[in-house]
């Protein structure tokens, strides 16, 4: 039986899973490694009131998210651009908050 994995990270307890295609396996430490370093970029970034930084690296997290199935990475990458483009601290910090413990806390499993 072939069915589409599903991408929606999935919530057992503590736990968050997301199902990739199995193709992306050797890039997904990196991707990983990036999107963490990101995360550590735009934190920077807004201490130094640096808006325009936060939103490009936002968008281009949105855009990586999508492509590896992370929904849920560009889901919070695309509020952080938003609000960056308002200038929106509290809304960034918070979000910057929840991807970063998104980020640790993943599970990969590949289809």
């Amino acid at each position: 039986m072939s069915t589409m994995p599903s991408h929606q990270p999935a919530t057992t307890g503590e736990t968050l899973i997301v199902h990739v295609e199995a193709d992306f396996e050797p890039l997904m430490p990196k991707f990983m490694t990036n999107r963490k370093k990101e995360v550590v970029t735009m934190r920077e970034a807004l201490a130094q009131q640096d808006f325009e930084t936060v939103r490009k690296v936002a968008h281009g997290m949105k855009g990586a998210g999508g492509s590896y199935g992370f929904d849920r990475v560009t889901a919070m990458a695309a509020v952080i651009e938003q609000a960056a483009k308002t200038e929106t601290s509290p809304t960034i910090e918070a979000e910057l908050a929840q991807l970063g413990h998104y980020l640790e806390q993943v599970q990969v499993v590949f289809d």
